[in-house]
């Protein structure tokens, strides 16, 4: 089936076949009724997760609100110029007002190459080499026509800007796919604190089942899942790396 999602650097859309049945072994057979995404990003995984309550967060707060402002999409336009899309990054970068946060957003992730939100550059329409040639994209309305498919499995999320070290779950599913380290990051992950997070995780899974999404962790973490993919969404890299899943060592079953 053809996946249809936000752009998102780093998203799970390529492997969410696999980690989601993960995911959804540990609701059902633990039968929490709270599951939560405190790094939601494209939204590929908690999109297919079946639970009573799903919570999303993301400290993106363009994100978030272009997340609590699906019904406007049909609002922007069908095509957006390279200066208007300079207009809309000058908005962000200087705090203007002139446009409202949801259509920040809205522009920011479907407009900018790779969905890296204003930190990639202009996502150019042309022609794009592949194994056999070539073939024409427009990357905004690719992404603009993949969110509004994706819009009906979104409705019963609630979504929140928040940092997540601001969550406090107790008995819930937690799914997390932090900025991997030493992998290029967004400009408002650039300071990520690795070893606090770690820690958080610790914490959470006294209370919690979690599972994180890294090539790496730290020793008292085991990989429960692991899978080759390729780094880029170029037909013509071939570069590779390990996707991974990981628990605590003490995490229930």
């Amino acid at each position: 089936m053809e996946e249809f999602n936000i752009k998102y650097m780093g998203s799970k859309s390529r492997i969410s076949k696999y980690i989601v049945p993960i995911i959804q072994d540990y609701i059902d057979k633990n039968k929490c009724i709270r599951y939560y995404e405190p790094f939601v990003g494209g939204a590929n995984i908690i999109d297919k997760i079946k639970c009573k309550n799903k919570y999303a967060s993301d400290n993106n707060e363009y994100l978030i609100e272009l997340y609590n402002n699906l019904d406007k999409i049909n609002d922007i336009p069908d095509f957006i110029t390279k200066e208007h899309y300079s207009e809309v990054r000058d908005c962000f970068n200087k705090k203007l007002d002139t446009y409202p946060k949801w259509y920040i957003g809205a522009i920011g992730f479907l407009a900018s190459y790779n969905g890296r939100f204003f930190d990639g550059g202009y996502a150019k329409s042309g022609y794009e080499k592949t194994k056999n040639g070539q073939r024409y994209r427009n990357y905004y309305q690719e992404s603009k026509r993949n969110i509004l498919k994706q819009m009906p499995n979104l409705k019963d999320i609630i979504f929140e800007y928040k940092n997540y070290h601001d969550l406090h779950p107790v008995n819930a599913v937690i799914y997390c796919d932090p900025p991997y380290q030493g992998v290029k990051q967004y400009a408002n992950s650039l300071k990520f604190d690795y070893d606090e997070f770690w820690d958080t995780i610790r914490d959470w899974s006294k209370r919690n089942i979690v599972l994180i999404s890294e090539e790496n962790a730290p020793d008292d973490f085991k990989c429960i899942w692991n899978y080759e993919v390729s780094r880029s969404i170029k037909a013509t890299n071939k570069s590779k790396s390990i996707e991974k899943l990981f628990v605590y060592k003490d995490i229930k079953s």
